[in-house]
C-alpha cells in the first residue's frame, strides 16, 4: 500500500494494532480510545465522482472481472466461489455478460425487449420480457442471471455516484497503491451493513479493484472483485447482445438463488 493520508486515518490505524495485552514494562493498557467521528473526506468523494462520470459518460463499456464472492455453506460458514465474467454494454439498452466460474455459468443477454440466460452447455434457457425498460429498470429487477450481475451492476446504472454514495456514513481517501501495473487511488466508505474499499486508476479513473465485508452477526463475508481489459466507446456489433437459442435447448422458470443475506440486503438498500 501506498502512502497513508489523513492524521485521523493513521491515528486509528496505530490504535487498532495494540494487542489488548499489558505492554512489555507492564505499565497498564490505557482504556479503549473513544470511537473515531465519523469522516466525509472530500477528495474521496470527488474521485468516486470522477469514476462515476467517467463510466456514465461512456457510450459503450468493455471490461472484464475476477470475482471472490461469498457463499454460506450447510454448516454456517462462509466459503468463496471463483467467477469471472465478460461485460459488453451500450447505452441506452444493450447488456452482454459472459459469466463462468464455480457459480452456475450462463450467458446473460438484454437487448432492450428481452432478457435471456443461456446454460453454457446450450442445453437451457430461461427468458423474460423486459418491455423496453431502460437498463436502470433491468438492472433493477431480478430476471434471468440477476446473480451473476452482483459484482458490477452499481457500475452499470446511468448515475454510479448517486447508487454508491447513497447512505455513506464516512468515506477516506487512503493513499496510493499499484493493481497490477496501474497506479490506483485506494478509496475506503462504510455504510449501513457493509465497509468497502475501491481501488481506481489515477489517470483513467475506471475502478481496478474492490473488497466489500458485510457485517452480518458474528459472521462478515468478504467479497472481492477485481477489474481489468476496459475499453471505453469502442464500436460493438449488434449481434452481441441477441441471444441464439438452440432448437432442442428446454425452457426453464428462472429462479433466483439469491446473494449472501447480509449482502443482500445491504444490495436491496442501495437500489
Amino acid at each position: 500500500m501506498g502512502h497513508l493520508v489523513g492524521g485521523a486515518f493513521l491515528a486509528a490505524t496505530v490504535l487498532l494494532g495494540g494487542s489488548g495485552t499489558a505492554l512489555a514494562d507492564d505499565k497498564p493498557v490505557p482504556p479503549p480510545a473513544t470511537p473515531a467521528q465519523e469522516i466525509k473526506d472530500q477528495r474521496a468523494l470527488k474521485l468516486l465522482k470522477e469514476m462515476s462520470d467517467t463510466l456514465a459518460g461512456a457510450r459503450t463499456l468493455q471490461f472484464k472481472t475476477r470475482s471472490l464472492l461469498p457463499l454460506e455453506s450447510p454448516s454456517g460458514q462462509y466459503i468463496s466461489l471463483f467467477a469471472a465474467s465478460r461485460v459488453l454494454l451500450q447505452r441506452p439498452d444493450r447488456l452482454f455478460v459472459e459469466s463462468r466460474g464455480d457459480l452456475v455459468p450462463n450467458d446473460l443477454y438484454y437487448n432492450g425487449k428481452t432478457v435471456t440466460a443461456i446454460g453454457p452447455a446450450r442445453k437451457f434457457y430461461a427468458q423474460q420480457e423486459a418491455g423496453g425498460s431502460t437498463l436502470d429498470a433491468v438492472l433493477q429487477q431480478e430476471h434471468p442471471g440477476a446473480d451473476t450481475l452482483a459484482p458490477f451492476v452499481d457500475l452499470l446504472v446511468s448515475d454510479p455516484y448517486a447508487r454508491l454514495s447513497k447512505d455513506l456514513a464516512s468515506a477516506l481517501l487512503v493513499g496510493q497503491s499499484t493493481i497490477a501495473g496501474v497506479t490506483t487511488d485506494h478509496l475506503a466508505f462504510t455504510a449501513p451493513g457493509v465497509d468497502w474499499e475501491l481501488w481506481i486508476g489515477a489517470q483513467d479513473k475506471l475502478p481496478r479493484l474492490a473488497v466489500a465485508s458485510y457485517r452480518s452477526g458474528e459472521r462478515q463475508p468478504i467479497f472481492t472483485v477485481e477489474f481489468s481489459d476496459w475499453k471505453l466507446n469502442a464500436p460493438l456489433p449488434m449481434t452481441s447482445f441477441e441471444a441464439v437459442i438452440p432448437n432442442d435447448a428446454v425452457k426453464l422458470e428462472f429462479k433466483r438463488t439469491g446473494l449472501p443475506k447480509a449482502q443482500a440486503e445491504t444490495q436491496g438498500g442501495k437500489q
